[in-house]
């Protein structure tokens, strides 16, 4: 290299040595590109496709286009009987049922999502709610770091929240402004872990000083059990929450109250049924539903 930059004239040599500094430079510039924001590549980034389990709404066992084309959302092959379809779901605590409903409401083509209530105790003992986002990561938000090889915290237009990267699912953890404290982020990260049943359900777990919140719990006027969300949030949506004295602990989840022009509920055994969109809609669903938990 110093033969050929010295063989030249000055201006050449000007030249060439422009040209090698030009390319030392831009090895770091590359590198750095590759390697930006390696969270990404762990938690952070959301999962192709989150359609897994004994089939989909075709019930062939694969995804049909629309069906794949959201991930973060699971859409379980429904046994169809006359005008009603039945499926198979797991809560997120690990609880079956046994969901039959009028084959107008398309649960199983919909898709279901798990949310969960859950605190950190200690001094400063703090409610969240674990949900899975739509897509993987909520709309508006900014990578920021890694906290574990599976947790990335990601700032938003609400406040900071934390990503859980539990196989094909991605689930949040929205916190305030003034909220957790680095090392409660921290003890969030390493205590909560998730784990996919064979037909792609997310089943939560927690070790101390994080807990779950446990069917029939409520958090200011709301259920905070294990609870399943029907549908991408865009318009009709159905919701199912295990709640143990139901006519006493029940309420509407806030997902389904956002974005609904009408919303009801109905209590079917430790189960309560909710359902938000056109009223035609929700009182099809609220007549129609029938959950059976079956272990």
């Amino acid at each position: 290299m110093r033969d050929v930059i010295e063989a030249g004239t000055p201006r050449r040599r000007r030249w060439i040595g422009i040209v090698v500094l030009a390319a030392v430079l831009a090895v770091p510039a590359v590198s750095l590109l590759i390697s930006r924001n390696p969270g990404e590549q762990q938690a952070g980034r959301a999962p192709q496709a989150a359609t897994t389990g004994p089939g989909t709404g075709d019930g062939r066992g694969e995804a049909t286009g629309e069906q794949a084309s959201v991930p973060n959302i699971l859409r379980a092959g429904p046994r169809t009987t006359g005008d009603e379809e039945t499926i198979d779901v797991v809560f997120p605590d690990g609880t079956k049922a046994r969901v039959r409903y009028p084959a107008a409401l398309r649960l199983g083509d919909r898709g279901s999502r798990p949310y969960q209530g859950a605190w950190i105790s200690g001094e400063r003992a703090m409610f969240r709610k674990l949900y899975a986002p739509v897509g993987g990561v909520p709309r508006g938000t900014t990578w920021i770091r890694s906290m574990t090889g599976d947790v990335s915290l990601w700032s938003g237009r609400d406040g900071q929240l934390l990503i859980f990267a539990f196989g094909r699912w991605r689930i949040a953890l929205q916190d305030s402004r003034d909220g957790l404290t680095f090392e409660q982020r921290m003890e969030w990260a390493r205590s909560l872990k998730g784990k996919e049943t064979r037909d792609g359900y997310l089943v939560l777990s927690a070790k101390d000083p994080v807990h779950l919140s446990k069917p029939g719990d409520r958090l200011g006027g709301e259920p905070a059990g294990p609870g399943l969300l029907f549908g991408d949030g865009r318009s009709e949506l159905v919701s199912l929450v295990l709640t143990r004295d139901c006519r006493r602990n029940s309420g509407i989840p806030p997902e389904l109250r956002w974005n609904a022009t009408y919303t009801d509920g109905v209590c079917r055994g430790d189960v309560f049924v909710s359902a938000a969109g056109k009223e035609a809609f929700v009182r099809t669903a609220l007549l129609g539903i029938k959950v059976k938990l079956t272990e």
